[in-house]
């Protein structure tokens, strides 16, 4: 514990604690936090495969604006060319990050499968599935609906 103290010594406090071996959220702080996280998902879905009523999508967009939080800071550091590092006060700040880039990555975006609905990143942009297995699955149910 002295040496990880030691080497987060110029760190931020929350970093320093997120690292100690008793160091816990409470359940229902994390809950919140999950709920969040699947709300801005949700909502970004709804937006792009939803409804095409303006007023609707108006909706989402206020709704998207209404997540905030503490925003990361930066600085340039000069390395062997000048590179941006990112000040996460927290790790909820780094993950909330990591997870806004991911939803809004062009080429590996978060998607949620046609068939099982659960979340994945698609390896490619035009990817609906998150498996072959899905995608088959998906086809052979549409269909056996058709032949009815």
């Amino acid at each position: 514990m002295i040496a990880l103290a030691m080497s987060m010594s110029g760190k931020p406090t929350a970093m320093n604690m997120s690292f100690q071996r008793g160091y816990a959220e409470r359940f229902d702080w994390l809950k919140q936090q999950f709920t969040d996280w699947i709300f801005i998902f949700s909502t970004s879905l709804l937006y792009y495969e939803g409804s095409d009523d303006e007023d609707t999508k108006e909706l989402f967009r206020q709704a998207m604006a209404a997540f905030d939080g503490n925003a990361p800071t930066y600085h340039i550091e000069l390395r062997d060319k000048p590179t941006v590092v990112w000040d996460f006060h927290s790790l909820l700040l780094m993950i909330q990050m990591m997870f806004s880039t991911m939803l809004t990555d062009e080429k590996n975006p978060l998607r949620l499968c046609k068939h099982c609905n659960k979340v994945f990143e698609a390896k490619r942009p035009d990817n609906l599935f998150c498996s072959a297995e899905c995608k088959n699955r998906f086809n052979v149910y549409k269909s056996r609906n058709k032949d009815k």
